[in-house]
């Protein structure tokens, strides 16, 4: 029988009368009302909330898949290096191929948009070249869970991106080649194919972190192929051959 202060009320009464008879104490069931909840916190305080715990599941997901790649971590253990139960990891993403995807996409998306920036912005193409490689490297170093994974997942065939994620990639590599169009029209730069001159760009800079990843190990750091190469020293010489390579002028 459901409850209501009425059922209670006339069980109370049903009981005063059968005690009355006996001349003992009505054994009364009080009547409370009851306790409000509290509401839904406002709106901006559980937004900061929603997004800060987004914030944290991006990050463990983001360690976990770079360590062990996307078969070697589970959405268990992704949720509780962030601190959050599973619930709410399902709340900010669908799943784990989405968490995932988002991961990959927030390095590519951020690459895309300033390579965008760069080849319609001012400059020369030498110029725009030595920004393109500055911005990989900054993004790079921002984002050091970005080349393991993605050489990882790239190796493997890249069998969890679907279309939405590879268009990210798609924009870098377009943007990519516009700013070498512009440069072969100025007669700066001379004919060369863009999957080769992109991949001599990238290639170092994410080989150079995934050498540095490897060099971390234990008892690694005296060998030779693992010693220590400034940062600045890096991206100078990968803008130096990047230039060499493209430049008409082969004395360069």
């Amino acid at each position: 029988m459901p409850f209501s202060p009425e059922s209670v009320a006339a069980r109370n009464a049903r009981r005063t009368k059968r005690v009355a008879t006996a001349d003992t104490p009505a054994d009364l069931v009080p009547i409370t009302a009851r306790t409000r909840r509290p509401g839904p916190a406002p709106a901006t305080a559980r937004e900061g909330d929603l997004s800060a715990t987004r914030d944290l599941i991006f990050a463990a997901a983001a360690a976990a898949f770079a360590r062990d790649g996307f078969d070697g971590v589970g959405v268990d253990a992704i949720a509780h290096a962030a601190g959050v139960n599973k619930a709410m990891l399902y709340y900010h993403f669908r799943n784990k191929v989405g968490l995932y995807r988002e991961v990959v996409s927030d390095m590519l998306q951020a690459v895309a948009k300033a390579v965008e920036q760069i080849a319609a912005g001012p400059g020369t193409a030498d110029q725009k070249i030595g920004a393109f490689v500055e911005t990989v490297a900054n993004l790079r170093d921002e984002r050091p869970w970005f080349p393991p994974l993605m050489m990882r997942e790239m190796a493997s065939g890249a069998p969890h991106l679907d279309n939405d994620t590879l268009a990210h990639m798609r924009a870098v590599f377009t943007g990519f080649t516009s700013i070498l169009t512009a440069g072969s029209a100025s007669g700066t730069f001379r004919e060369v194919h863009p999957v080769m001159a992109y991949m001599s760009i990238m290639g170092p800079l994410m080989m150079n972190a995934m050498r540095e990843r490897a060099g971390a190990g234990p008892g690694r750091a005296k060998l030779p192929m693992f010693a220590a190469v400034d940062r600045e020293e890096l991206v100078a010489h990968v803008r130096r051959t990047a230039l060499s390579m493209l430049a008409k002028d082969s004395t360069r």
